[in-house]
């Protein structure tokens, strides 16, 4: 007997409708599970089930070196790999009692930054997508492109890039790095342009985003949210502000933030 669904079952009411989304289904972004109970497109009651991706990871790290685990952290998302790599090396280097040098650790944070950028674009491109407005998904992908040839011509890779290394990073910058990263920036600000005009008045995308999906700053706080989701709440979190590492505490930056916690605040934290 399956647990899940007998409680669903049991909590449901007549005039509902229960729908087994998952493990693999096509509007799923990844293998999760999840029961649902719909009146119309009103979710009245979901429990979910995670563990079919589980790869095992720590259990592989047993028996590997530091060194050789980078490349499996490029693969924990591979959207965001760089950001990955730091984490690991950060906590490696910490265990030896090392520090990468000033200029390595500019390098590890602009593209780290190269990274996060392309995963919130990836984010938002697939809630384009999930509301009907393809257009948008094309956009948001023609705009990572112009991150991730940045990425490539640095790493060598577009994604699982196992650039940045224990004490420091694989190579430095190349000569004509600035150019090209100046010539990235202003065409993805032309792009997000394109794609606000398309999407913040657009009324199907405001009826599916608009007061969808509100979470309170204490739910968000309880649940443990970080990030974009949590900042859409309107808690001013960031933990390179909070708790800096690298060299964020030099460089100075705002942090956006939502007011009422919902799925177009959260698309809008991640635009800003």
């Amino acid at each position: 007997e399956n647990k899940m669904t007998t409680r669903i079952q049991k909590e449901a009411s007549k005039e509902s409708l229960l729908l087994n989304m998952g493990p693999s289904h096509p509007a799923m972004h990844g293998t999760i599970r999840i029961m649902l109970e719909l009146d119309g497109e009103r979710i009245l009651n979901s429990e979910v089930e995670v563990g079919y991706l589980h790869r095992g990871f720590e259990k592989i790290c047993e028996n590997r070196t530091y060194f050789n685990l980078l490349p499996y952290t490029d693969r924990m998302n591979y959207v965001s790999p760089l950001i990955n790599n730091l984490g690991y090396v950060m906590t490696v280097e910490k265990m030896l009692g090392i520090e990468a040098p000033e200029r390595a650790q500019y390098i590890r944070v602009i593209m780290s930054e190269l990274s996060r950028i392309s995963d919130h674009l990836t984010c938002l491109a697939a809630m384009a997508m999930e509301c009907g407005a393809f257009t948008v998904f094309l956009y948001n992908v023609k705009a990572r492109e112009y991150i991730w040839d940045v990425i490539e011509e640095t790493t060598g890779a577009r994604m699982t890039t196992s650039y940045i290394r224990i004490g420091g990073v694989r190579a430095d910058l190349h000569p004509g790095y600035k150019a090209v990263l100046k010539k990235a920036i202003v065409e993805t600000r032309k792009v997000l342009k394109d794609i606000r005009g398309l999407l913040d008045k657009n009324i199907i995308y405001l009826n599916r985003t608009r007061d969808i999906a509100i979470v309170s700053p204490e739910t968000a706080i309880s649940y443990g949210w970080t990030g974009p989701c949590l900042r859409s709440t309107g808690v001013y979190y960031d933990v390179r502000k909070a708790s800096p590492y690298a060299v964020y505490d030099q460089l100075d930056f705002e942090v956006p933030l939502g007011e009422r916690g919902d799925n177009f605040d959260r698309y809008m934290v991640r635009m800003k």
